[in-house]
């Protein structure tokens, strides 16, 4: 379900949003440009986008078992 959801935010993403780097380009797409041009480029930047997407769910996870003492 995740990699349809992912799939219909890049369709959007590049339709509405336009690409131009700098200004309106997102992570997805500069992975999808780069891939045409410098495969490691792109390589690097997916590696970033899962890197950060492990950190928030380790930061969600840890804030959540914190337990909040009742008054």
């Amino acid at each position: 379900m995740t990699f349809g959801r992912a799939l219909g935010e890049f369709g959007a993403t590049i339709m509405f949003a336009g690409n131009l780097p700098g200004v309106t380009q997102t992570m997805p797409l500069a992975v999808y440009m780069s891939m045409a041009g410098d495969f490691n480029v792109g390589l690097t930047i997916s590696i970033i986008l899962v890197l950060i997407s492990f950190a928030i769910m380790i930061a969600v996870r840890l804030l959540a078992s914190t337990e909040v003492p009742h008054a």
